[in-house]
């Protein structure tokens, strides 16, 4: 099986040098490591064992509560194009997960809010073998989500696109996974612990929270599959929790260019 990336490239409007779009390898199961160049995939193998916990309560959390932790997220700063993504607000106002591979290397962050208002952000925490990151957006005033347990069931997809602003869709989480996995340099191989989501997961949402029933977030969306159509892949809500432990107020490197 192999994946595709799950990145949008588009112009940085009146922005200064803009950040490349973080690009995807291709493997077994589930990855987002490379730096091939827009829609090319380089080599790489995982492996992964599944689990299920048992299926989660049929409702879904109310959609405007979602909607409005969501946000974008554009990095600036690698080459003449931002890369853009998804994340959300969690455990505290102002903090807002996303995926590590949008932001890497990145000079300026912008956080883009449900209402459409940006905000500068910093980073706090970044794992290349999560691909997870950590922002700091002090103007941010949208209301956090908790942190729950992933179970396989129903789900809510958080995502944010340019042309759409903040939106949801119910997804449903079909498999616990433990990943082997190339960082998102392609340096090593390293082991994280993810989902697969069912469900229209499109290019350009990496960073988007897979949210359960109670409104918790469970997993961070990085992959969509390229075997398997409505098929994605998300870091889970232990490495979350690993990546907020983590967290400098002072601030982190938020690693190299691609």
């Amino acid at each position: 099986m192999s994946t595709r990336p799950l990145r949008t490239r588009a112009p940085a409007l009146n922005r200064a040098a803009a950040a490349s779009v973080a690009t995807a390898v291709l493997v077994a199961l589930v990855a987002l490591t490379g730096c091939a160049p827009d829609g090319a995939d380089g080599p790489d193998t995982s492996s992964a064992t599944s689990s299920g916990t048992g299926p989660v309560a049929s409702a879904i959390a109310e959609p405007a509560v979602l909607v409005e932790s969501g946000v974008g997220v554009i990095a600036e700063g690698c080459s003449m194009v931002a890369s853009l993504g998804s994340g959300v607000v969690v455990e505290r106002s102002g903090q807002v997960a996303t995926a590590a591979h949008t932001v890497r290397g990145a000079s300026i962050l912008t956080v883009v809010d449900a209402g459409g208002q940006e905000h500068l952000a910093s980073v706090t925490s970044f794992d290349k073998d999560s691909d997870l990151a950590l922002l700091d957006v002090p103007t941010l005033t949208a209301p956090p989500l908790g942190i729950g347990t992933a179970r396989v069931g129903p789900a809510t997809l958080i995502t944010w696109r340019r042309s759409d602003g903040v939106t949801q869709q119910i997804v449903g989480v079909t498999r616990l996974l433990k990943i082997n996995i190339e960082d998102i340099y392609a340096d090593e191989v390293v082991q994280r612990t993810g989902l697969e989501v069912d469900g229209d997961v499109i290019v350009g949402q990496s960073g988007g929270p897979v949210v359960d029933a109670s409104g918790e977030v469970i997993g961070i969306i990085y992959a969509t599959s390229k075997d398997r159509d409505a098929v994605g892949f998300a870091t889970d809500h232990t490495e979350l929790r690993e990546l907020i432990e983590a967290r400098s107020a002072g601030g982190v490197a938020n690693g190299q260019c691609p």
